[in-house]
């Protein structure tokens, strides 16, 4: 383990804990109180970087734009909000069929985008976002149409033991599902199936002279995709205990695409830097003005001009540049590879093929 690789984990750990502990600063008397920060907001924040991290995964690592990742997201919501309404599901359950029903919109729509590459490829997943969107507009008997329909918070645990959640226990449970996530994450973009994806993303010809079918991997990464943003939006909904067809329009996929671009595109912890500046200051802005979606779009418009890759990706390539013949960390070395125009995807497929 080199010393950059050390640096990571470390701050990886000191992160986690600070997320840990940030609940327990929000006392009457803290700066955190006077910017209306409450736990639900916390909340919020890590659910939608997990929804950002699975647009992160197609467009950051694979190189496909997708303007669809909020029809899972809310088709998560209305799974896990269903089955508690009309089966009564307790919060497990409901969170597993949330992310399952997501799966399945997955499993339906991918097929139809495998051989779409470039804008074809995000007018699709545009185009398949709004069908969903419509069909829970206009089933207003079985979803509540365009006014949502409202559901309880079930009990989480099991029949023989179980506890109610409240907004700090909530907390603390969707902070341990963000930290599995983000492991998760991290494991699949480190594999031979991560270093191929980012093989197609930097030249996909050249991955299929090698003898890998794109299409299969690309499959794969819309259902893991698929699967993380359900999941983020079946959790969402339990926290609100509410879902709504607004879940799955294309504004939404809007704003995760924007989480993403913030923090900084092919990188980990990205989504998670972007979901902070994006939820955290919506809040804030949104207690001072009616217009704030004007302000926030105004910073995502300078954050793109000033920080092309990210807050986060622009810093570490900064860093990368500084340390010249220090070994580049695995968030910096796509946006290094493009600037220096060296073949990353090349790298990528041949650890693909000498490890399988």
């Amino acid at each position: 383990m080199n010393r950059r690789q050390k640096q990571g984990y470390i701050t990886a750990i000191a992160a986690v804990v600070l997320l840990a502990i940030l609940p327990l600063k929000l006392g009457s008397h803290s700066v955190l109180s006077l910017l209306h920060l409450d736990v639900s907001i916390l909340s919020e924040m890590l659910l939608f970087a997990i929804a950002a991290m699975s647009v992160n995964l197609l467009l950051g690592y694979t190189g496909l734009m997708s303007f669809g990742n909020a029809a899972y997201f809310g088709l998560g919501a209305y799974g896990a909000g269903l089955s508690i309404h009309y089966l009564n599901m307790n919060f497990i359950e409901g969170a597993i069929i949330g992310t399952a029903v997501a799966l399945v919109g997955g499993l339906l729509v991918g097929p139809f985008l495998l051989r779409r590459r470039g804008i074809y490829f995000a007018l699709l997943t545009l185009a398949f976002g709004q069908v969903f969107y419509f069909i829970a507009y206009r089933a207003n008997e079985f979803t509540g149409g365009e006014d949502g329909m409202s559901f309880p918070r079930p009990y989480f645990g099991f029949p023989g033991w179980h506890m109610d959640l409240q907004e700090g226990t909530f907390y603390y449970l969707m902070l341990l599902v963000f930290a599995a996530v983000l492991v998760g994450f991290w494991l699949i973009v480190r594999s031979p199936f991560g270093r191929t994806l980012q093989a197609i993303r930097q030249n996909e010809l050249r991955v299929r002279y090698l003898g890998l079918d794109s299409n299969k991997f690309i499959f794969v990464a819309l259902l893991v995709s698929a699967a993380m943003a359900g999941l983020a939006g079946a959790l969402y909904g339990l926290l609100i205990m509410f879902a709504a067809p607004l879940m799955l329009d294309w504004q939404q996929s809007g704003d995760f695409v924007m989480i993403m671009i913030l923090g900084g595109a092919g990188s980990i912890w990205g989504p998670v830097v972007g979901s902070l500046i994006y939820v955290i200051g919506k809040d804030i802005i949104s207690t001072l003005t009616q217009t704030w979606q004007i302000y926030i779009g105004a910073l995502f418009v300078i954050c793109v001009i000033a920080f092309p890759s990210g807050l986060l990706g622009t810093l570490l390539n900064s860093i990368a540049r500084r340390d010249v013949g220090a070994p580049i960390s695995e968030e910096a070395a796509p946006h290094k590879a493009r600037e220096s125009g060296a073949p990353a995807g090349n790298a990528a497929v041949a650890a693909e093929q000498k490890e399988s």
